[in-house]
């Protein structure tokens, strides 16, 4: 399913900026302006629903833009919320093919500050939109 396609690209987009963080020096190169123009009042029903409807074959191009159009719950922190900037930006980059290596190499351009916040957009997302283990019922207590 692209939910986890996607929630496993940004977690290796952000996994492989905490590495590169480590490393030696990364230039910073600023994102396109575009996802900063997206809306931030969305509800969490509509965000999360963005990312579970969209289907194997869309594109990087197309998630980005679906994701610029509904944008951001207005609860979402402010350093998650440039992470979804940022990530939204460069997802409109990437080729139509795009594979594991293609987000790597992205990352390398990404500040440390952008790195950090895509982390926290990730951290984000999988809290508002992944269910829980804990939301399961358990067996009453005697």
């Amino acid at each position: 399913m692209f939910v986890k396609k996607t929630l496993a690209a940004a977690g290796l987009l952000a996994m492989t900026g905490v590495v590169a963080a480590c490393g030696g020096g990364s230039s910073s190169t600023a994102a396109p302006a575009g996802a900063a123009g997206a809306p931030s009042g969305a509800s969490t029903s509509d965000f999360c629903g963005t990312f579970q409807n969209m289907a194997s074959s869309t594109t990087p191009k197309q998630a980005a833009d679906k994701l610029q159009a509904v944008g951001t719950p207005s609860g979402i922190a402010a350093d998650a919320r440039h992470g979804f900037e940022v990530l939204v930006d460069h997802l409109e980059t990437l080729p139509d093919n795009a594979k594991s290596a293609d987000l790597t190499a992205m990352e390398k351009g990404l500040s440390a500050t952008d790195q950090k916040d895509v982390v926290a957009f990730t951290t984000y997302l999988a809290q508002a939109c992944v269910p829980s283990s804990d939301s399961t019922p358990s067996a009453p207590s005697s």
